[in-house]
């Protein structure tokens, strides 16, 4: 349990222990014991200046407690010892002396512990102190009567219990979401220096080198006899650069998207994917309205055609996209090596959170995500989004 949960659960246990000092105090004042008035008014008041105690440490900053359940056991032995000392109480006929009713609040304080087994044990405790404090008291037993109120002392417990073990499950819950959450957050931070690092390679391994090689034949150019072929290389190579520039750029913040739509961008998309994965395609366009989920199934488009090309050897892929029954579908289809079993968790594993990612954004708009073997060999992966209608 975190810790500022189970301070907020240790304030709360301690408070509601006073309901028991409460009823004691009642029991004195109103239902007298039949003997030993004076121990059990010493024992009262030290289980009050206890509790008390215990307030003071639990709004303290100075430390922390720790094992409070064990102090459940101290609750149950002075109830019970009370009981046992002052071999009963000049209750009222028909009344039931408010210390009984003092047993029901320890499986309520062991609720508060957040611990299935602490409750339901203290639970079965309580039950049986219960028993042995009448037996080993002179009162009039009434036993019809203590079975009842053992019977709705054990409810008690199981309701408690049965809460206790919920409240668990959400606080396990919570803390996993929290422990996935900064481990999403760690691995997007890992995620945004990789593309960095990955628009760096690609400029500087292909557009700044066909600069340099560009800026290498103007000085070249400077001699006459070499002026006309230098100055013709240093065209191509700028021009190979400019087509380079325009490819990382167009991925990024694809222009033709926004003009001209889904379609026209995923063509440009598999156009740069083919020169890079010296693979063949065949593709299917069907036209597809604008819609508002059009860079979400760019992005879909990008990261799987990315990784046929850095992953799946593919010499074959085809890509289908279409829309259909107020839905768009995309289907990429490669020969490649195929993806392994668990390769998603692995690769989150890894650092690696672009399929996982993409899972997410395309579930959370309202779509799926299928990745599945394609016969032969590759791999099939399936994108369904909603067709929502564009806003201007």
């Amino acid at each position: 349990m975190p810790h500022s949960q189970s301070r907020r659960s240790l304030k709360i246990q301690v408070l509601a222990r006073l309901l028991i000092v409460a009823l004691l105090l009642v029991q004195l004042l109103w239902f007298p014991p039949h003997e030993h008035k004076a121990a059990c008014g010493v024992l009262v008041a030290c289980y009050a200046l206890w509790s008390l105690l215990l307030i003071e440490i639990a709004w303290s900053d100075r430390q922390r407690m720790r094992w409070t359940w064990h102090f459940l056991w101290l609750d149950l032995l002075v109830v019970a010892s009370l009981l046992v000392v002052s071999q009963g109480f000049a209750a009222p006929v028909g009344a039931r002396p408010p210390a009984d009713d003092a047993f029901f609040l320890v499986p309520v304080l062991a609720a508060f512990q957040l611990r299935p087994r602490v409750t339901g044990a203290m639970t079965c405790a309580t039950a049986l102190a219960y028993l042995l404090s009448l037996a080993l008291s002179r009162g009039d037993l009434g036993w019809a009567s203590v079975v009842l109120h053992v019977l709705s002392l054990l409810l008690l417990g199981a309701v408690c219990t049965s809460l206790t073990w919920v409240q668990s499950e959400r606080v396990r819950t919570v803390e996993k979401l929290m422990t996935q959450s900064h481990a999403l957050l760690e691995q997007t931070m890992d995620a945004q220096e990789r593309a960095r690092r990955s628009l760096a390679e690609a400029l500087h391994d292909e557009a700044l080198q066909n600069v340099l090689a560009a800026r290498h034949d103007v000085d070249e150019g400077r001699t006459p006899e070499y002026r006309q072929e230098a100055l013709g290389r240093a065209d191509l190579a700028l021009a190979q650069a400019a087509q380079q520039m325009r490819s990382i750029v167009g991925e990024l913040h694809p222009a033709v998207l926004r003009e001209l739509g889904l379609v026209q961008a995923v063509q440009a998309l598999v156009g740069s994917a083919r020169g890079r994965g010296k693979f063949d395609v065949l593709a299917e366009y069907e036209p597809v309205p604008r819609f508002r989920l059009e860079n979400l199934a760019f992005d879909a488009a990008r990261e799987l055609l990315g990784n046929i090309v850095k992953h799946a050897e593919a010499r074959h892929v085809r890509i289908r996209l279409h829309a259909a029954d107020g839905r768009v579908r995309m289907l990429l289809e490669d020969d490649g090596v195929g993806l392994p079993p668990g390769a998603t968790t692995d690769s989150v594993r890894r650092g690696h959170i672009g399929l996982a990612s993409l899972r997410v954004r395309i579930e959370s708009a309202g779509g799926r995500l299928l990745l599945e073997p394609h016969i032969p060999s590759g791999t099939s992966a399936l994108v369904e989004l909603p067709l929502v209608p564009a806003t201007d």
